[in-house]
C-alpha cells in the first residue's frame, strides 16, 4: 500500500465549496448547465470517434477492422449531430434518464418483496417509488423536461458532492495521519 500523503483538510473544504457554487449555478441556470453536459458528451464522442478511425486505420490484417473504422465514423457523426443540435441532444439525454429512472424504480420496487423486511425492504421500496416518481415526472413533461430535468440533477450533484467534500474536510484533525497539513507543529 502506497504511503502517499492525503489532501490537506483545506483542499478538501476548497473543492467542496468550488463544487457546491457550480451546483447553485446549475440549479439557478438548469438549461445552461444540461446544455454544458450535452456539449461534453458530444465534444466526448466526437473525440473517441476519431481514436476510433484513427486505430482501425493504423492496424492491418485484423478481423473487424472495417467495422472498427465504421462505429468510429458512427460515433463522430453521433458527436457532430450532438454538438450542432445540443436541444436535440439535451432532449434525448432526457428521455434516456427518464426511461432509466422508471426502469430503476420499477426494479427496485420489484427487488424490493424479495427481501426480508428487517435488511432494507423498506429503504430500498422508498428509493424505488421515489426512482419511479421521478421518471414519471421528467417523462410526463417531455420534451419541455429536458429544459431543466439534466442541469437540474447535475446540479445536485455537485451540490451534493460539495457538501460532502467540506464535510469529508471538517473531519480531518491537522497533521494527522496521512494530513500534509503542517500547520500544528509534529511531536
Amino acid at each position: 500500500m502506497s504511503d502517499a500523503p492525503l489532501p490537506s483538510p483545506k483542499d478538501f473544504k476548497l473543492t467542496g465549496i468550488i463544487l457546491c457554487v457550480i451546483g447553485v449555478i446549475s440549479l439557478i441556470t438548469p438549461f445552461v448547465a444540461g446544455t454544458a453536459v450535452v456539449y461534453v458528451i458530444g465534444f466526448l464522442l466526437l473525440l473517441g470517434g476519431i481514436l476510433y478511425v484513427l486505430q482501425g486505420s493504423q492496424v492491418n490484417g485484423v478481423p473487424g477492422k472495417t467495422q472498427h473504422i465504421l462505429l468510429g465514423a458512427l460515433m463522430m457523426l453521433g458527436g457532430i449531430g450532438v454538438i450542432s443540435h445540443p436541444l436535440f441532444g439535451l432532449e434525448f439525454l432526457t428521455m434516456l434518464m427518464a426511461m432509466f429512472f422508471i426502469f430503476e424504480g420499477a426494479w427496485k420496487i420489484a427487488m424490493a418483496f424479495g427481501v426480508q423486511p428487517n435488511n432494507g425492504r423498506n429503504s430500498i421500496l422508498f428509493s424505488g417509488v421515489i426512482s419511479l416518481l421521478l421518471g414519471g415526472l421528467i417523462w410526463s413533461q417531455w420534451p419541455l423536461s429536458g429544459l431543466w430535468a439534466v442541469g437540474t440533477l447535475v446540479g445536485v450533484d455537485f451540490l451534493l458532492t460539495g457538501f460532502f467534500l467540506m464535510n469529508i474536510g471538517s473531519g480531518f484533525t491537522p497533521g494527522g495521519p496521512g494530513s500534509t497539513d503542517t500547520t500544528t507543529p509534529q511531536a
